[in-house]
């Protein structure tokens, strides 16, 4: 009888400033997490496809954002392309693609309304995973404890099959 191969989820909080975390639920307090991969202004894929397949996650969540109605045209257009370079990035990987806006995955670990939501994401993220506090410990840290918290709703919502 052969073991159930373990699962390894990988999210991504897209953008210049992002960050991609993988997660085994079988190790459920703690996480990968790294800084989006950036050289000359751009996410650098050929290092996000590397990790991608050194790690061979099972399915990938990215967060499916879209411009702010106070961006600006730079900003909106920095954004759109690294959040196509990731999710591009996944797909010539061969693994399966899963989307999700923040507003879902912020209400199901209940941010919304939050005083600070980034300040409030850490805290959870530095509650949900405290083997893997030290990718959490300063504030500029938000965005690897949203891909933290992305690959955390997946791995409760995706995987029971209860997605939006």
């Amino acid at each position: 009888m052969t073991a159930a191969p373990e699962i390894c989820i990988a999210a991504i909080d897209p953008g210049l400033t992002g960050a991609i975390c993988f997660f085994f639920p079988a190790l459920s307090d703690r996480v990968s997490v790294e800084d989006m991969p950036v050289v000359n202004g751009e996410v650098d894929v050929s290092i996000l496809a590397r990790r991608i397949r050194q790690l061979a996650p099972t399915f990938i969540v990215v967060e499916q954002v879209g411009p702010m109605p106070r961006d600006g045209c730079r900003q909106a257009f920095g954004l759109g392309t690294a959040y196509a370079a990731a999710k591009a990035t996944v797909t010539l990987c061969t693994v399966p693609l899963h989307l999700v806006t923040p507003q879902v995955w912020k209400r199901h670990h209940r941010l919304i309304g939050a005083d600070d939501p980034k300040e409030a994401g850490r805290a959870l993220a530095l509650r949900l995973f405290p083997a893997s506090a030290e990718h959490f410990a300063r504030k500029k840290d938000h965005n690897r404890s949203d891909a933290a918290l992305i690959a955390a709703y997946a791995a409760a919502a995706i995987t029971s099959g209860r997605a939006e």
